[in-house]
């Protein structure tokens, strides 16, 4: 078996070549060659959450588990809130075949799945980006749109300003185009193309009052159905996508505290996002819509990240092979 560190897995992938990977996973979705089982949630004492994702590419020749732990209390330990580990497989042995350090393959996965939704659902001149978090999920959010969209700026808003400087500098220098740090955000949502949320907030973090017509939301950070990151009048008033309903009707809190008000309906959710991507349903249908993804993770994005990964240590050398 073969182990890949994140440092491995930071060499092998890159934001383009993973954003192919999870849009294919889509359309294997549309196509009925997707399999993934509900997320498993385990309570943690102390507030943490352990969870299980299984899935199955079988024409990818991808089938894995991922395990990850998220604990809030960790940022005061100065450790990172997230843990994963992913174990892929061979689909037809069933031998396994490598192990990776996980957190970075779900911060680009999910950046890369932001991305695919951006492609059709986005502007193609949105080139001003507000967002909130300034955390690895928001780093891979922000490499990632810029690989499909022609961002020029980005404006951030945290709740710890050091951090939120520091994150700024970084992306700076990662991304080429200016980062500023703000703490108004109503004047960034009201002047942003792209909103972009990777929070751990409970709570909303702006106003849907202040999205301006043709905005596109992308809403990944919360993913439990008592939390949310978007308000009710952010929700009301946008085109909304999810990655799967599945996914949406057992952990959205931005849909489902909407829907347990009576706020809005189920119907108010107009599509998956496999079904955008193969064309059964539309994307953005004119340049004033406002738009909204919602993520809360799917199983198949971890299994095509993984197996593109594996399939580029093999080619080039990376990683260390164990005996089990």
């Amino acid at each position: 078996m073969l182990v890949l560190t994140r440092a491995d897995l930071e060499r092998l992938l890159d934001p383009p070549a993973v954003i192919e990977a999870v849009e294919a996973a889509f359309r294997e979705a549309a196509a009925g060659r997707a399999v993934a089982l509900p997320r498993a949630v385990l309570q943690m004492t102390k507030g943490g959450l352990f969870l299980g994702m299984i899935s199955a590419l079988p024409r990818r020749r991808a089938l894995g588990a991922k395990l990850i732990t998220v604990v809030g209390a960790n940022r005061a330990r100065g450790l990172p809130t997230v843990h994963a580990s992913y174990v892929l497989s061979d689909p037809e042995t069933g031998a396994p075949l490598a192990f990776m350090e996980a957190g970075f393959l779900t911060a680009i996965r999910t950046g890369a799945t932001s991305a695919v939704a951006a492609r059709y659902l986005a502007r193609p001149d949105a080139r001003r980006v507000a967002c909130f978090g300034a955390g690895i999920q928001a780093e891979y959010q922000l490499h990632c749109l810029k690989a499909v969209l022609p961002v020029e700026s980005v404006s951030v808003v945290g709740r710890d300003l050091v951090r939120v400087q520091a994150f700024a500098a970084r992306m700076r220098d990662e991304l080429g185009v200016p980062v500023e740090v703000t703490r108004d955000p109503r004047t960034v949502v009201r002047g942003a193309d792209v909103v972009t949320c990777a929070t751990t907030s409970k709570r909303p973090v702006f106003s849907g009052r202040d999205l301006r017509p043709g905005t596109h939301v992308d809403a990944v950070g919360a993913f439990r159905p008592v939390t949310r990151e978007i308000d009710t009048e952010g929700i009301r008033r946008a085109y909304v996508v999810v990655d799967t309903y599945e996914g949406a009707w057992e952990e959205a809190g931005d849909l489902l505290i909407p829907i347990k008000a009576r706020k809005i309906a189920r119907r108010h959710v107009k599509a998956e996002l496999a079904e955008i991507v193969a064309g059964k349903k539309p994307g953005r249908v004119n340049a004033e819509q406002i738009t909204l993804f919602k993520s809360v993770g799917w199983a198949p994005e971890d299994a095509a990240a993984a197996r593109l990964a594996y399939d580029r240590a093999m080619a080039q050398g990376v990683g260390t092979e164990v005996s089990l």
